[in-house]
């Protein structure tokens, strides 16, 4: 997982689903190009291990796919993981950047308003 620590910004979506739907294979693709976009990585953990990736996926060289949890890829960095959280407290700011090299983004993607169950 040492690649991943190398680079500056990592953005996480811990996949919880046995299967990966055409619209979250949109929404992976579109995290992953914008990724790039800034220099920054786009992965997605938990995936099964027997879940094989659409061909769009698969082609994405700034996509890195774990089956490990975020918990275990950095659990000896987890003060450098920020859980990005539409109900935090806070916002995020430009200073951020500096405190955190992981952004996990939180919630069931495409929900409205978003699913809380991933973080129970």
């Amino acid at each position: 997982m040492n690649s991943l620590r190398d680079k500056n910004n990592v953005y996480v979506v811990e996949h919880l689903d046995p299967e990966l739907g055409p619209w979250s294979a949109l929404e992976y693709a579109a995290i992953a190009a914008e990724s790039a976009a800034t220099g920054a990585s786009f992965c997605l953990s938990s995936v099964p291990s027997n879940l094989e990736l659409p061909h769009e996926l698969q082609q994405l060289d700034n996509l890195v796919v774990e089956n490990e949890s975020v918990e275990e890829l950095f659990r000896d960095c987890k003060d450098r993981v920020c859980l990005l959280d539409p109900r935090a407290e806070s916002e995020l700011s430009p200073s951020d950047v500096a405190k955190f090299d992981v952004f996990v983004i939180g919630g069931i993607l495409g929900t409205v308003p978003p699913g809380w169950e991933d973080l129970q």
